[in-house]
């Protein structure tokens, strides 16, 4: 029996001795993990612009937790963000905002699948253009679902993205401004962005139209969407913003906006309960807007500078805003302005 019970305790013994020499992928170490250093390094030769990423070494024993652009949780030593933003340039790559295919590249998605525990990940300012086939967003779901905080904004991304970042359910922010954003067969009518938990929207500087705006329907728990520099026009139909329930923040700035006008109400009404601040700067509105936002009985900010704004107003129209604080209607053509009660006009 004795000899039984040393034979365990040095197969034990041999085990526990090979565990130290070799390293384990799983335990918690100092370090990172091997296995994410390892990915990291896949990584490099994508995103190395200027050598911007001199920490990235490939030496035995290099923590990649104290590499730049690199953040690990302090207890188990994952990943958990990642900024690779503005680290694809190469010397001969001009932002071309007219000629946005310029250079584009095609992102395998794949590469970031090793992190699984990443909250994080920026990617702005890399002209990548899509993904590659097979390789997108959707990939990550069922691995990353962790993943709180997307940046691609500055890219050559359009429409053909948004059904692979559908499948995205754990983001909260998700920034696609300044990319190439339209409208295209991609999204087929009825086509929504279902993404139950996202909270806050960029989507400025693009090229969505009035038609568009209809595939945001299904984003109910957003409280924050940015359309700023866009290309809607005239009569906005708010119907495609009318299940954005929770939404506290609206900005609809420098786009050629006229009205609002809500089939359902008849009307032109824009009607979110819950909005706190509204940006309208720099559109083509005329006095009769205040009367289409008369719903909005929570609004506390209230911005309409630029506008076509002339004349007197008559300030009963701002009576329904029982909570507004901040009014700013500079750079029209208004005369014989009254401070109201409550309420700072600028």
């Amino acid at each position: 029996m004795m000899v039984v019970e040393w034979k365990w305790l040095r197969f034990i013994r041999m085990a526990l001795m090979l565990l130290v020499l070799e390293g384990c992928r799983w335990c918690t170490t100092n370090a990172c993990l091997e296995h994410e250093r390892t990915a990291l390094l896949r990584l490099k030769p994508f995103f190395n612009y200027g050598n911007q990423l001199q920490s990235w070494v490939e030496v035995k024993g290099s923590d990649c937790c104290k590499w730049e652009r690199v953040e690990c949780n302090t207890t188990t030593r994952r990943l958990i963000q990642l900024s690779l933003n503005s680290t694809k340039w190469e010397d001969n790559m001009e932002y071309d905002m007219d000629n946005r295919n310029l250079n584009a590249w095609y992102l395998n998605a794949s590469m970031f699948l090793p992190f699984e525990e990443l909250k994080s990940l920026y990617l702005s300012g890399n002209a990548i253009g899509g993904n590659l086939e097979n390789e997108g967003f959707g990939k990550l779901a069922s691995t990353l679902s962790n993943l709180e905080i997307l940046d691609l904004s500055e890219n050559y991304l359009n429409d053909s993205i948004l059904l692979s970042l559908s499948e995205l359910s754990s983001l909260w922010y998700l920034d696609l401004s300044d990319n190439k954003f339209e409208r295209s067969s991609h999204l087929r009518d009825g086509t929504q962005l279902s993404l139950t938990n996202l909270e806050e929207l960029d989507l400025s500087d693009n090229l969505f139209r009035n038609n568009t705006i209809s595939f945001l329907q299904g984003l109910s728990s957003l409280k924050s969407l940015t359309l700023y520099g866009n290309d809607l026009q005239g009569s906005l139909d708010t119907k495609g913003l009318s299940n954005l329930t929770n939404l506290k923040k609206l900005d609809l700035s420098e786009n050629q906006i006229e009205s609002f006008q809500s089939i359902k109400d008849g009307g032109r009404i824009l009607e979110l309960t819950h909005l706190e601040e509204l940006y309208l700067d720099g559109n083509l509105f005329n006095t009769s807007v205040f009367a289409s936002l008369n719903k909005l009985s929570n609004l506390k900010s209230l911005s309409i500078r630029g506008n076509e704004l002339k004349g007197s107003i008559d300030m009963k129209d701002l009576d329904a805003f029982i909570n507004l604080r901040e009014l700013y209607m500079s750079y029209n053509e208004l005369k014989d302005l009254v401070i109201h009660q409550g309420i700072y006009i600028f």
